[in-house]
């Protein structure tokens, strides 16, 4: 098993390990289990929610600062913690600046199997959700 499951997963950074077994455990069960009221969503989609819903929520202070309540739950919201980054994928940060605005943009890199493709294109994304949870890792 412990050659068979960094194999499996193409990683050997434990924490990753443990969280994509966690998945795949949730998966099998939901596929075992159906959900009568919510039929059309897929066992992975079911096993993440179930991994969501394990994280401890945070404490609110309703009569602190938006702003500040805001980056608690920034802080406290770690998805690197339910979905370590591969060790292979690589984030590098570049700061553009176009009259007088300056904006942070990130490239992302993962070549897990060698793939060379070669483009003039790239992927142009905006995180959602009024940037309340998450970051680029």
């Amino acid at each position: 098993m412990a050659i068979a499951i960094p194999l499996r997963y193409g990683s050997t950074d434990p924490k990753y390990l443990c969280v994509r077994l966690l998945h795949s455990i949730l998966t099998l069960k939901h596929s075992l289990v159906s959900d009568q009221a919510r039929p059309t969503l897929s066992t992975n989609y079911r096993a993440f929610e179930n991994m969501l819903k394990m994280m401890p929520s945070p404490k609110l202070d309703t009569s602190a600062d938006p702003l500040t309540v805001i980056k608690g739950i920034r802080s406290s919201f770690d998805m690197n913690s339910l979905i370590p980054k591969p060790s292979e994928c690589q984030i590098k940060k570049e700061v553009f600046e176009h009259d007088g605005h300056v904006v942070d943009g990130y490239w992302v890199n993962y070549p897990p199997k060698d793939i060379q493709k070669h483009s003039d294109k790239i992927l142009l994304y905006f995180h959602s959700g009024g940037y309340f949870l998450g970051d680029i890792h």
